[in-house]
């Protein structure tokens, strides 16, 4: 039996976290455990205050909060959250404060988590799917097989987590080594992976060797058909976004079912597809001033 820890990230958005933790007691969470990272400025304290009220307003034995001693950053977060996880669980969900789910989310989760457990090609489950993209699909398929990584909503288990490299270097590195172009599978990642301050550290950014570890190992991300997860914070309060609608849904808001999980489809066309995409809206999502 696959054991499935489920972890929130919140900071300073309190009515954006307020909207995640509703939406997974909607759909039936147990029990989550929430990351509250320490203010880095008095704007932030004060809407930890409200943070904290509220979730002391949440039902027993729904939450559990972990704060650090010290401030970590985004990148430091999810690290910490991942290896506190896996200390006890086999596989975890990461939601930050803007990812809400919508009805049948957590079922692909958690579902999924379990019947790819042993299917090693599978890396990653992710809850947001690209929108105008006219991905390909077969008739009965309720699923989307990419090499593309999406940070919004997302699920791993821990021998794949194992292979997070935090230094892009390295990992730039191993693509020279097998005399790999990033390029050839995102020219917006190819960009970052130029950078000094990314190249450095010096942006406070996890997702750049992780989408890049999906390449390297001739691993896949899992989808749903259409997004379980509807992202709520590219109205300009995130750190790492300037506003934008690139990103906005246009699905109708119903509870989607997944009951076909096998034979799994893959369409190379689609690879393709998502790379148009994300080479021209890609770096909307990463602080590059």
């Amino acid at each position: 039996m696959v054991q499935i820890a489920l972890n929130l990230l919140m900071y300073g958005r309190y009515e954006h976290g307020r909207a995640v933790i509703e939406s997974l007691l909607r759909e039936g969470a147990e029990h989550v455990t929430i990351y509250l990272d320490q203010p880095g400025n008095a704007k932030v304290e004060r809407e930890q205050m409200r943070i904290l009220d509220y979730l002391d307003n949440l039902p027993d034995g729904f939450h559990t909060l972990v704060r650090p001693s010290e401030r970590l950053g985004l990148a430091r977060s999810v690290r910490s959250a991942m290896q506190r996880s896996f200390e006890a669980y086999d596989a975890a969900i990461l939601l930050e404060d803007d990812c809400v789910l919508r009805p049948g989310g957590l079922a692909f989760f958690t579902e999924g988590l379990k019947q790819f457990s042993e299917n090693r090609r599978i890396r990653s489950l992710c809850g947001y799917l690209f929108p105008g993209c006219d991905f390909f699909f077969g008739p009965e398929d309720e699923l989307l097989m990419l090499q593309r990584f999406s940070t919004w909503g997302w699920a791993t288990w821990a021998n794949r987590w194992r292979d997070y490299e935090a230094d892009l270097k390295k990992v730039v590195d191993r693509f020279s080594e097998r005399n790999l172009s990033i390029e050839l599978f995102a020219e917006d990642m190819a960009y970052l992976a130029r950078r000094e301050d990314f190249l450095e550290g010096r942006k406070d950014i996890w997702s750049v060797p992780w989408i890049l570890e999906h390449y390297l190992s001739s691993s896949f991300a899992i989808y749903p058909r259409e997004s379980v997860i509807e992202n709520i914070g590219l109205d300009g309060s995130g750190q790492n976004c300037a506003p934008t609608s690139a990103f906005s849904l246009k699905q109708p808001e119903r509870r989607l079912s997944f009951t076909r999980w096998s034979p799994l489809p893959y369409y190379i066309e689609n690879e393709a597809i998502v790379k148009q995409y994300m080479d021209e809206h890609g770096l909307k999502t990463y602080p590059t001033d």
